[in-house]
């Protein structure tokens, strides 16, 4: 059996990544991250995830673009753009469509003319390629054991991924479960998703504003027998005492402790 844990969009949130080490044990063949690490406190984030005990597979979302595609976080850390890593009998690949790229920056100077319409074709021609890359890559494995992981939900998998059973993305700060067409699509949700809140009973405009993490993430199992199962969990802090504020956000609003 395979056993995996899987997240994303921690937005270089610390303490949610020490919220989920406090919650789960060591025993996972597998750490799998849907992009959306941030740019500020990578090294400190990778350091402790790294703390799981099995290999870090990670792709890059939006808020990555600072970082580099080669760029290395530690011996357990691998980014899986079109390079699949095996995990108990399955195979785990992604694409990463930001960060720091260097074979896209080389081709954006080849095609820099000052032509922005021109800079948008050659990119979607390289995003295009990649796609083509990552078929390749899948097909040389067993694609039906295969695991694809993107920040954002890939369309149109038929066409160039038609024998994968499961994608996993993040970006959209829920938790999805679809199956389309014969393919399971699970959005692993978001580590870091903050709920504004005030103290029951008071106005906000007189205490001000507070916010509590609510993150979630998915474990995913594997056997020969039954296929995938996937196990949403969630930090379930303790709202008691603190009133949900729908429909904004605030900026300067700071953690309950």
């Amino acid at each position: 059996m395979a056993k995996i844990l899987a997240c994303s969009d921690i937005h270089n949130n610390l303490r949610a990544v020490r919220q989920l080490r406090s919650l789960e044990g060591n025993d996972f063949d597998a750490l799998i991250v849907a992009g959306d690490i941030g740019s500020e406190n990578t090294n400190e984030v990778f350091d402790l995830l790294q703390t799981f005990d099995c290999p870090v597979l990670y792709v890059f979302g939006n808020w990555d673009r600072r970082l580099g595609h080669r760029q290395k976080f530690g011996e357990r850390c691998h980014h899986i753009h079109l390079s699949p890593v095996a995990v108990e009998g399955l195979n785990v690949v992604g694409e990463s469509v930001d960060g720091i790229d260097p074979e896209w920056e080389s081709l954006r100077l080849a095609n820099d003319t000052g032509d922005p319409i021109a800079i948008a074709a050659a990119r979607r021609k390289h995003i295009e390629q990649q796609r083509t890359e990552l078929s390749t890559a899948v097909n040389a494995q067993r694609p039906e054991r295969t695991i694809v992981v993107s920040h954002y939900r890939l369309t149109k998998t038929k066409a160039f991924l038609p024998d994968i059973p499961l994608f996993l993305f993040g970006h959209i700060h829920r938790f999805e479960d679809t199956t389309y067409r014969g393919q399971r699509f699970v959005n692993v949700s978001a580590l870091d998703k903050k709920v504004i809140v005030a103290k029951k009973g008071l106005r906000a405009k007189q205490v001000g504003y507070r916010y509590i993490n609510d993150g979630s993430y998915v474990i995913i199992t594997h056997t020969e027998r039954t296929g995938f199962a996937i196990d949403p969990r969630r930090f379930n802090p303790d709202f008691s005492g603190w009133d949900r504020i729908e429909g904004i956000f605030s900026s300067s609003a700071t953690e309950v402790e």
